[in-house]
């Protein structure tokens, strides 16, 4: 009977210790994307590919929030950002060049009228 217990308690460790994160280096291009753009609510106290609130929150209306990793690097322990939608948002300013910090980045809708691309 200890065997099981052993195997599975085992199992549980190995896929805590194998999870999925995203890379320091992306976290870091997040913060200070929001810094810049005045988002506060992405909560930088958990994985932001973990898809909690703050990353992803359902459509409310005309606004959209979602955070989208591609977790499959290797092995499927390491995370990349793919595409970010900040919707209706009323975020003001010009998108940050921090968004080079994520080389994996696919997609970028922001639909603010106050925010313009690349200077």
């Amino acid at each position: 009977m200890k065997i099981p217990f052993l195997s599975l308690t085992f199992c549980f460790a190995t896929f805590a210790l194998g999870a999925a994160v995203l890379l320091k280096d992306e976290v870091e291009a997040l913060r200070e994307i929001a810094k810049t753009l005045g988002k506060t609510d992405w909560n930088f106290n958990g994985d932001p590919c973990s898809g909690g609130s703050g990353w992803v929150d359902p459509v409310d209306g005309s606004k959209e929030n979602n955070l989208t990793c591609d977790c499959s690097f290797s092995s499927g322990t390491m995370c990349h950002v793919v595409s970010i939608i900040l919707k209706g948002q009323n975020l003001a300013g010009t998108l940050p060049p921090d968004f080079a910090g994520l080389p994996y980045l696919q997609n970028v809708t922001t639909h603010n009228r106050d925010t313009t691309c690349c200077t």
